[in-house]
């Protein structure tokens, strides 16, 4: 089944279309309707349906102009265009569009039945095209020649000598230059997908791939390839403020193919940088961002640089175990941590590792904990204690579990000032967000980019922190400030409705009175009236 939305300024139009054709039977679901193009945009994005059927003349933002907005981004969605009007022009704009169809007023039943019929089946081809195990395969073995799959792999994971990467790179890769660089990760989640089997799973990777590939082609000189179950995406930049970009066009990797593939996905994009033999630093920093998930919602894409201080140094430390403790101390719950130290601990126990060389290895760990701790701005006295001197103190230490029950005390102690920090930093993110908004609700050209440039932070990290803390959108609070001062404004003063649309940061007067009865039942003048009443 798939899902359709009309859009049509006339009510009794839309009630119209829908009673026309049976559209279960066709394989449609019609899940949402609007009246016109700027609330369609707004329910599109929630909706996310498969194909949207609208008119053109509509008030606020036509048809044509929604379409438009909407296939930026939405790029897999169909679109019927109906209009009243058998205007050349209407009809040209529709195919540059790629509209499917554009049909005129009045819509007939079966030339209806006979649009969807053929749309049905182009969305069943393209949706078997990707499901299809064998042209997966056969996407698999013809998309990623090996030598240039080798030589990408050996970039980011540094394993090429720095003296032999422009050799290589004239073989193999010579539209892999820039000023710029960084790495992004695309991971797919199957935590809660246990349907599916190993093999699938490859092929979801290389399927996510493939659209990552055919989506990014014309926004950048990108590089996508597989790697372990991921999905690696190298950004090459003439210019710094391209990152930006970057991240942005990740994150809608993420909300498509969620939908396309309907496997959850996180973006984690790593730091930036000017040579290609530092890429493997930014490769390790996108893997920490994509651990990130846990704190946010899915199908997003996050920079290191937004989650993380920026003198966050990037951890090399051998040891995988003391890896995941750091890790789990930044986004892991009490009970991972814990059970993470005390593997760390029984693998000196069961490898038979005396007391003393066991507390080398604790120092050499709890070093590494203290140089996160560093990033954080969490001192090394408030960790300490009343420990004193921390080589005396182990020496005191006469048994494992004593040295266990003190090392985590203190990761336990770190986790909880960093998660203490985060918040501290997200709320005052978001407070001075809601002090930008107060300022400047009355800028009609207000959007999340600009909030985002003042703030320095990137819309994707923005929009997630902002709804995780005030439980709505930003568009949405914005809405309800300017709302807020409107009713003020009809309370105490004699200005006209038009008037204080400008005031409160609609050029469009009519689009202020909609919004408003859409709040409040009634419009604007009624409001007043009723209160003076």
């Amino acid at each position: 089944m798939y899902n359709v939305m009309l859009v049509d300024d006339e009510e009794e139009v839309r009630i119209a279309i829908e009673k026309k054709i049976n559209w279960q039977d066709l394989g449609f679901n019609v899940v949402a309707t609007a009246e016109n193009g700027q609330d369609a945009l707004e329910r599109a994005l929630e909706a996310q349906p498969d194909v949207v059927m609208t008119d053109i003349n509509m008030p606020f933002m036509n048809g044509l102009e929604f379409s438009k907005q909407l296939k930026a981004e939405l790029p897999a969605t169909k679109f019927v265009i109906f209009s009243g009007y058998d205007e050349f022009e209407y009809a040209k704009e529709a195919i540059e569009l790629s509209a499917e169809e554009y049909i005129l007023k009045p819509i007939d039943a079966d030339e209806l039945h006979s649009i969807f019929t053929r749309l049905k089946h182009t969305l069943d081809e393209e949706f078997d095209k990707r499901r299809n195990l064998q042209n997966l395969e056969k996407y698999y073995q013809e998309s990623f020649p090996f030598f240039r799959e080798q030589f990408l792999i050996g970039l980011i994971e540094g394993h090429i000598e720095v003296d032999r990467i422009a050799e290589i790179a004239s073989d193999y890769g010579e539209d892999i230059k820039g000023n710029f660089y960084a790495v992004g990760i695309i991971k797919l989640s199957f935590e809660n997908s246990e349907q599916f089997n190993t093999t699938d799973r490859k092929l979801f990777s290389v399927s996510l791939n493939q659209l990552a590939k055919e989506t990014l082609k014309d926004y950048g000189n990108y590089h996508c390839l597989n790697y372990l179950g991921n999905v690696i995406v190298l950004g090459c930049f003439e210019k710094e403020d391209e990152y930006e970009e970057f991240v942005s066009n990740l994150d809608m990797i993420c909300k498509l193919s969620a939908k396309l593939i309907e496997v959850p996905t996180t973006a984690g994009v790593g730091v930036l940088v000017n040579e290609l033999k530092d890429l493997f630093s930014s490769f390790k920093s996108a893997r920490e961002a994509t651990a990130y998930r846990k704190l946010f919602d899915e199908n997003q894409a996050f920079s290191i640089m937004d989650v993380e201080p920026d003198k966050t140094e990037i951890n090399l430390f051998e040891n995988d175990n003391v890896n995941t403790i750091l890790k789990l101390i930044k986004i892991g719950s009490t009970d991972e941590l814990n059970g993470a130290i005390h593997e760390f601990f029984s693998n000196f126990s069961e490898k038979g590792i005396g007391l003393y060389q066991m507390k080398i290895s604790i120092l050499e760990a709890y070093f590494e904990v203290l140089k996160l701790a560093k990033n954080y701005d969490i001192s090394g006295s408030s960790i300490d204690g009343n420990d004193g001197d921390i080589f005396e103190f182990l020496d005191n230490i006469d048994s494992i579990q004593e040295v266990e029950k003190w090392f985590l005390d203190k990761c336990f102690f770190i986790q909880k000032e960093i998660k203490k920090s985060r918040m501290d930093s997200t709320e005052v993110l978001v407070d001075k967000a809601k002090e930008y908004i107060k300022e400047h609700f009355k800028d009609s050209d207000l959007s999340v980019d600009k909030v985002c440039s003042n703030l320095n932070v990137s819309a994707n990290y923005f929009s997630a922190v902002f709804k995780k803390n005030t439980g709505e959108s930003f568009v949405s609070y914005l809405t309800d400030i300017r709302l807020k001062k409107a009713v003020e404004l009809l309370e105490t003063t004699d200005e006209k409705a038009y008037v204080i649309a400008g005031l409160v940061g609609y050029d469009e007067p009519n689009y202020f009175s909609y919004v408003f009865k859409k709040a409040y039942g009634i419009s604007p003048s009624k409001y007043r009236q009723q209160r003076e009443s």
